[in-house]
């Protein structure tokens, strides 16, 4: 009897012993960093660029605007282009805001992209790229534009040439009146 009671002891002890296992593990980490679009403009034909992202900060467009009569046309350029290290995109230029809703209403535009040469009225033929108006026909200043292309990393800047007119017939109140007109050009990436 004792025999078989000593071999249940071995045997239960038996039973209580653990396997040991080895392990090991590996990490892998991967970081994203996000792409960037901005856009800056150039009110003097590339000579200076810089950021405006919100009207308060508008680049001021050189047209030789002061003394406007009924048909004076005015001219003035802005360029566009993506700062470096930024994807492309697209500019999609919006109708302006003013501040003198008379003499707005007075005013009309065109625009076009151009690519060399004087922003001035030769820009204006009938095989232009339009983004405002028509070879035949100008626009109200709320009128919004044309989607165009802007280059990735400052390549190349988008022209643009505003022509500005003053209808015919705007009223004799307007005399001594003075608007200023704010148009967004808004740019939006192309990823």
């Amino acid at each position: 009897m004792r025999a078989i009671l000593a071999g249940g002891l071995v045997l239960g002890a038996g039973c209580t012993l653990t396997l040991a296992a080895w392990n090991d593990s590996e990490f892998a980490a991967g970081t994203f960093t996000a792409s960037s679009f901005q856009i800056e403009s150039s009110v003097n034909s590339g000579g200076a660029w810089l950021a405006h992202p919100t009207s308060g900060s508008a680049a001021t467009m050189a047209f030789s605007a002061a003394g406007m009569s009924p048909s004076t046309v005015n001219y003035a350029p802005i360029w566009i282009r993506t700062t470096a290290g930024s994807l492309s995109g697209t500019l999609t230029l919006q109708g302006a805001s003013n501040n003198n809703a008379a003499l707005a209403a007075a005013l009309t535009y065109r625009v076009v992209r151009y690519s060399s040469g004087s922003c001035d009225s030769s820009q204006f033929t009938a095989g232009a790229s339009y983004l405002v108006g028509t070879s035949a026909s100008t626009v109200p200043l709320t009128t919004a534009g044309a989607a165009t292309a802007v280059a990735a990393n400052s390549l190349s800047p988008t022209q643009m040439c505003f022509e500005v007119t003053m209808l015919a017939s705007a009223d004799n109140s307007l005399q001594g009146a003075s608007v200023t007109a704010t148009w967004e050009i808004k740019g939006t990436s192309d990823s």
